[in-house]
């Protein structure tokens, strides 16, 4: 998962170019928020699912992953139990970045006009 903040995009709802904040999962552009007005698109219905999906498709790699990291070199394998204790702290930075999209988008429902896309 990562968040852009620093694309500049012309918005779809206030036809502003400016910075927009874009939401990825997996490398796939899933939302995306304008800084000026606010209004949150979304490219898929199903954020928190496709998150859930993007969280397993990581965690499947994971032995891969330590393998790999053995051969490149054994120091690696020491920085994995540090790895291991900050883990649940960025799935929870993640889970409340993907929050923050569906929240905004759900509060400024009641005030935008009912044909801007979210």
């Amino acid at each position: 998962m990562k968040v852009e903040t620093d694309a500049i995009l012309v918005c779809s709802s206030c036809g502003v170019e400016g910075e927009h904040e874009l939401l990825y999962l997996s490398d796939h552009l899933r939302a995306s928020r304008c800084g000026n007005c606010g209004a949150t698109r979304h490219f898929s219905s199903h954020v928190y699912a496709e998150y859930a999906r993007d969280v397993a498709e990581r965690t499947v790699r994971l032995p891969g992953k330590f393998v790999g990291d053995v051969f490149k070199g054994p120091s690696w394998v020491v920085t994995w139990p540090v790895k291991a204790l900050r883990k649940p702290f960025s799935l929870l930075r993640e889970v409340t970045q993907v929050t923050a999209f569906e929240r905004r988008c759900r509060t400024r429902k009641g005030v935008r006009r009912k044909d801007a896309p979210c």
